[in-house]
């Protein structure tokens, strides 16, 4: 490992799996090692419990990697909501408030309790929060020793478009993120994400997704022209573009051999 240039640990926590991928430095990184551990979604009250507790089943081995941590956590595990401008609004805890305010009104009192973060500010535009449990936060800084740094800790959704943000400026269109069991499916608008929907349910393929994405537009308030759709879906889909009825699907992923179940987690590369 380079001390000008240290290792990266990306870890993905799904509810049934985690995945870790080692990143050697330097101006070209470079995949070193991957591994993903199997986890039970019911091991607890909460679906994330079976997963930190897989982590923390590998804590010893990430301490030997003195590597800088970056977890990236399922859709499974995060909510977003869409935050209209706060005009006056001091930065801060004003803005937090307002965002808890805004989640409030969709899941009522239990979003008391859920960390938050929101997006930067643009001028006159909407910002994307997203939520959290907070004994989930508190269980993944737990579960990692002192020789590990933790450096990030983020939601799928946002680790996704910070990844592909300047392949998608200025575009409208839409990024959608399949896993297992759950879609989230954001509205981009001149680079910004202009709506979100995060729901449970198994979309596998272009023919179901054109059916999500017509139920999405027409809350939207869209036309009909043909758009695109940014595709993350880490199994059970080829490289080639898709079309189905009025939507075009291209992939995005690092281009990488080690897709599949360790694609989450290099959504932090």
């Amino acid at each position: 490992m380079s001390r000008l240039f240290p290792d990266r640990l990306l870890i993905g926590l799904a509810p049934d799996a985690v995945s870790l991928v080692r990143v050697s430095g330097g101006p070209r990184p470079q995949i070193s090692d991957t591994r993903a551990v199997d986890c039970d979604p019911a091991a607890g009250a909460e679906p994330w419990e079976g997963a930190v507790a897989a982590l923390a089943r590998i804590a010893d081995e990430i301490a030997k990697t003195s590597a800088r941590a970056t977890v990236v956590l399922s859709n499974h595990f995060a909510r977003y909501v869409l935050v209209p401008p706060g005009e006056g609004l001091k930065k801060g805890e004003e803005e937090t408030a307002f965002a808890r305010y805004c989640f409030a009104k969709i899941h009522g009192e239990r979003s008391k309790h859920w960390e938050l973060r929101l997006s930067p500010a643009q001028p006159g535009s909407a910002r994307i929060a997203s939520a959290v449990d907070a004994p989930l936060v508190r269980a993944v800084q737990t579960a990692f020793p002192p020789a590990a740094k933790l450096v990030s800790l983020q939601p799928y959704l946002m680790s996704a478009f910070n990844r592909w943000r300047r392949q998608l400026a200025g575009a409208r269109a839409w990024l959608l993120l399949v896993e297992p069991q759950r879609t989230c499916l954001a509205r981009l608008e001149r680079g910004q994400i202009a709506a979100v929907r995060n729901s449970r349910g198994s979309f596998r393929n272009p023919e179901q997704w054109a059916g999500l994405l017509d139920l999405e537009r027409h809350v939207a308030g869209g036309g009909h022209a043909p758009e695109d759709v940014y595709v993350h879906a880490p199994e059970g889909w080829s490289d080639s573009p898709a079309a189905a009825e009025s939507w075009t699907f291209k992939k995005v992923a690092p281009a990488t051999a080690h897709s599949g179940r360790f694609a989450m987690a290099l959504c932090a590369l």
